[in-house]
């Protein structure tokens, strides 16, 4: 079967490149921090441009395990989650980095006893969503919904959790069925956006982001710098916006600025592939 590259390449590169470009300024208030508009050094981490964060490891780590293997496997996604801790795979940095609290204890957990369902129903944190993108197509793939939840409760088994990862994958089918979508943000006006670390606020405020503006730089640039967990609100609004306007929309200048691009794109091609001939 022949898959829609130029949307899913979107989706997924959308993620890493929101990423990169957020990571900078996260943790800032919302106009307490340069306006970003390109790929700048991140301070708190020491990293160069173009280096990604927990987001796109965590997304890299789902889409790896289905490129290796060839199928599903929840274990071996939840396996490679505790090398990227352990071992720094995947990261951008020998060594894991950002890691969130939620993610943190889950991963203890999975090393001690194997679980794979960790987190309580406080665990709301945006782990799920920020990483949603190679869930989401091999949900989408391979008629599976099930995988969507399956794969957000290894580190946040949260039923309000669950609920935004569906809210968010309900746009993602609009725009790859339309190229719109008419869902519309728990905000009205960027003043409104809440930009902490609440899967909810997340969602919508990348979601406000999409919706505010006409072309994937355009979103990306809203999304980050509303401050804040701008890594993460970066990264699902590259995903929406990547469903959207597709990966030729992406700009040169932000792919290029990606530390280990080609490696990356090999890692989707494989991904993809994979799921291509799995359906």
């Amino acid at each position: 079967m022949k898959l829609p590259r130029e949307k899913y390449l979107g989706l997924l590169w959308g993620l890493v490149v929101g990423d990169c470009l957020g990571s900078p300024i996260q943790f800032t208030g919302k106009d307490a921090h340069p306006h970003i508009t390109e790929m700048v050094p991140c301070k708190m981490f020491g990293t160069p441009p173009g280096y990604w964060t927990d987001d796109s490891s965590m997304a890299f780590c789902v889409a790896e395990s289905f490129a290796r293997l060839g199928r599903y496997d929840r274990a071996d996604i939840a396996r490679n989650f505790v090398r990227w801790i352990d071992e720094g795979f995947w990261s951008s940095l020998p060594n894991a980095f950002d890691i969130g609290g939620a993610t943190a204890l889950a991963c203890r957990e999975i090393s001690q006893s194997g679980s794979l369902e960790n987190g309580e129903e406080s665990s709301q944190g945006n782990g799920s969503v920020m990483r949603l993108a190679p869930s989401y197509l091999m949900a989408r793939a391979l008629g599976r919904p099930e995988i969507l939840h399956e794969v957000s409760d290894i580190t946040h088994r949260s039923r309000r959790v669950r609920e935004t990862v569906d809210r968010m994958a309900g746009v993602l089918d609009e725009l790859f069925a339309t190229g719109s979508t008419t869902a519309v943000s728990l905000y009205a006006s960027r003043k409104e956006c809440n930009n902490s670390g609440w899967c909810v606020s997340t969602v919508e405020s990348a979601l406000w982001a999409l919706n505010s503006t006409t072309s994937f730089e355009d979103a990306l640039v809203a999304a980050v710098n509303l401050g804040g967990d701008a890594d993460s609100i970066g990264a699902v609004c590259g995903q929406l916006a990547g469903a959207k306007y597709g990966l030729s929309a992406i700009p040169d200048r932000w792919l290029a600025a990606i530390k280990d691009r080609d490696r990356i794109d090999d890692l989707f091609a494989r991904f993809l592939a994979e799921l291509s001939n799995s359906v």
